[in-house]
């Protein structure tokens, strides 16, 4: 039996934004987080502070994959300042060890009879609603970020918990992923145009201690996302033949990503970023919004991994899409969108 749909809500503030206005993707993954730390606590009767092992370590929410797709919504531009986002998720537990949780989200009420239909994640993917899914582990630090133990939570054994039968989604695809390094496409798009650097080379990304690292002394899942944003970034203004301006990248807003994680860093790490992209066909991806106060020239997809600096290992690697979302009044980005269509055409 299915656990109940819990009710989350917040509202959009000035720390929540990105540049222009729009919900920040890495603001909004630590709301969702702790939304999703409340609901595995709720299923385990107790306060998440006092998660700990047999021994008495302190537990915490490891990720191993996030999944997020805005659906009709089209980009992270359609929540601004005062936006009320309503949030329903559900967790499911597995082998004491992993939380799945799975997520609904709208600037209006979640119909309950909405969610009725919603019992796995695959059909998450039926929704014209923004849904994210995502799969924790319940982990403590072996002395150092980079040998992180699963362990399940003391006395566990002792609460009435309805599991899963079968691992979570996000546990399959996340080994899949690590051991091939195919990550499962966001589409197909006939026409698709690789940007080709001017060299390959991957981006060099110095951990920050004061902003990169949680309360456990982690480097936070959400600052991946800020690492690959920042790679990306890196990649289009500096590695192309036709670099694109600072102001063309800040209109990118995500639509898609898929997000899988293998390993963290020591504060004093570097992380290596490796990016690839490609342009889009215009008028991929979702429908146009005739109401939408912007235009979408292009999207963008990108694979970005990144690797600890020091031993190259593989700490997590995405694939995202993204939406060029250009207000209409900057005339600027909009004529060098149409530049760079032009040239790869």
């Amino acid at each position: 039996m299915a656990r109940p749909w819990n009710e989350f809500a917040f509202t959009v503030a000035m720390p929540h934004l990105a540049p222009g206005g729009k919900l920040s993707e890495v603001e909004f993954l630590k709301v969702l987080n702790a939304f999703q730390w409340e609901a595995i606590a709720r299923v385990l009767g107790r306060p998440s502070q006092g998660l700990a092992n047999a021994q008495g370590e302190r537990l915490y929410s490891s990720f191993i994959d996030v999944e997020l797709h805005l659906g009709e919504y089209h980009s992270f531009d359609r929540f601004g300042e005062g936006a009320r986002v309503s949030v329903r998720n559900r967790v499911e537990l597995y082998a004491q060890r992993f939380a799945e949780g799975l997520f609904v989200l709208s600037d209006e009420e979640v119909p309950d009879d909405l969610l009725e239909t919603i019992k796995t994640r695959d059909e998450l993917r039926s929704l014209t609603l923004p849904w994210v899914s995502m799969t924790n582990a319940f982990i403590a630090p072996l002395g150092e970020n980079n040998r992180l133990k699963v362990f399940k939570p003391a006395g566990i054994e002792g609460i009435d918990l309805p599991e899963l039968a079968e691992p979570p989604a996000g546990i399959e695809s996340q080994r899949r992923v690590q051991a091939t390094g195919r990550i499962e496409p966001l589409g197909e798009w006939p026409g698709a145009v690789d940007l080709r650097p001017r060299r390959r080379e991957r981006i060099r990304y110095q951990i920050l201690p004061e902003s990169d690292l949680n309360g456990a002394g982690l480097v936070y899942f959400a600052r991946f996302v800020a690492m690959m944003n920042y790679g990306e970034r890196i990649f289009l203004s500096e590695h192309l033949e036709r670099p694109l301006s600072s102001q063309l990248n800040a209109c990118l807003s995500t639509d898609h990503r898929r997000l899988y994680f293998f390993a963290n860093a020591n504060p004093t790490e570097s992380v290596e970023i490796d990016v690839s992209a490609r342009l889009l066909p215009p008028g991929s991806g979702s429908a146009g919004d005739a109401a939408r106060p912007y235009r979408t020239p292009f999207r963008l997809e990108f694979r970005t991994d990144l690797y600890r600096g020091g031993d190259k290992v593989l700490m997590a690697s995405t694939l995202v899409r993204k939406s060029l979302n250009v207000p209409g009044h900057e005339k600027g980005v909009l004529a060098e969108a149409s530049r760079l269509l032009a040239s790869l055409a």
